[in-house]
């Protein structure tokens, strides 16, 4: 017999929410963690929306709790189903999802991978047909997923994840013609620098810079075909998104987040709790909490708080 993972009580309890709804004869039982359309008995499900259609799919809905807006609080319905009504539904379930399933992995090096150094902390993960060079560090409990690439003189901090085939700290991109208009490659003396809670998608180029480090702040996180130019300055908790091009000594700021496949200058600064959307080239710096699109990327709107992101 299948053991349940939780029940809706301890949800409750762990969240503290303090506005909810159980119907009577309920059955609290949760047993796996599910999106709404295909939510059933003992599954948890969320949804974020309070439009229109929330109400007629929440009815709908055979799951056992659902996290959701507090907006429809004010609506006056019943449903058979549990409702916790949160600030961000979304966020809450991705936390109870974390807390009350097993997704924990045995973590190894494998033995086909090749480790030139000895600066590797404990409890790390490193997948087979990885190179880690010398003397790069790796910090607790960090994943190296398959055919990982990570060139000499790296540092990579605590609880980072890189997923498969991503390359750190390859040569520098960055020729000059000389007077035959021939080009001559500059050397790199710079290193990359990932600080912890990093995590990093798959296909992704992280260049060293030429005479100073690029660097990746506390919690950010970058998807998958993510091009990080020589030299870069990343803030923390920034949230970069696929295909995204950065042109070497660009500056990303505290939790700013660039929508997929921007392009970004060489050079560029932008700002703190800056929003660039889809498809953008960026030319010129961009303001701290503002929004901009298009080409060349221009402001649309000012961004009253950094919580934009979540909606």
């Amino acid at each position: 017999m299948v053991k349940p993972i939780t029940d809706v009580l301890k949800i409750i309890s762990y969240i503290q929410a303090k506005n909810y709804i159980i119907p009577n004869e309920s059955n609290l039982d949760i047993f796996s963690f599910k999106p709404i359309d295909s939510a059933k008995i003992g599954d948890a499900t969320f949804y974020s929306q309070y439009d229109k259609d929330a109400k007629k799919l929440i009815l709908n809905s055979n799951a056992t709790v659902i996290f959701c807006s507090k907006h429809l609080q004010k609506m006056s319905f019943k449903t058979k189903s549990a409702l916790i009504f949160l600030d961000d539904p979304r966020l809450w379930f991705l936390r109870c999802l974390k807390k009350f399933v097993n997704l924990s992995k045995q973590h190894r090096i494998h033995s086909n991978s090749i480790i030139q150094s000895k600066k590797i902390g404990k409890n790390v993960h490193i997948g087979p047909f990885t190179f880690i060079g010398k003397n790069v560090q790796i910090g607790d409990n960090s994943i190296i997923h398959n055919g990982v690439h990570i060139f000499d003189n790296c540092k990579i901090g605590k609880n980072v994840k890189i997923q498969s085939s991503t390359v750190i700290n390859s040569s520098s991109f960055g020729p000059r013609r000389n007077e035959n208009n021939e080009l001559e490659t500059f050397p790199n003396l710079g290193s990359v620098i990932i600080e912890d809670d990093v995590e990093i998608g798959a296909n992704t180029s992280i260049l060293p810079g030429v005479l100073e480090n690029t660097v990746i702040g506390i919690g950010t996180k970058i998807s998958d075909h993510v091009y990080i130019g020589s030299g870069m300055k990343i803030g923390k908790h920034c949230m970069i998104t696929g295909h995204t091009y950065f042109g070497g000594s660009s500056i990303l700021e505290d939790f700013a987040y660039i929508a997929p496949g921007s392009i970004i200058r060489n050079g560029i600064k932008i700002g703190t709790c800056a929003f660039v959307g889809m498809g953008s080239i960026v030319t010129k710096n961009v303001k701290p909490n503002t929004t901009v699109i298009g080409n060349p990327a221009k402001i649309i709107k000012k961004n009253s708080d950094s919580n934009y992101i979540s909606s």
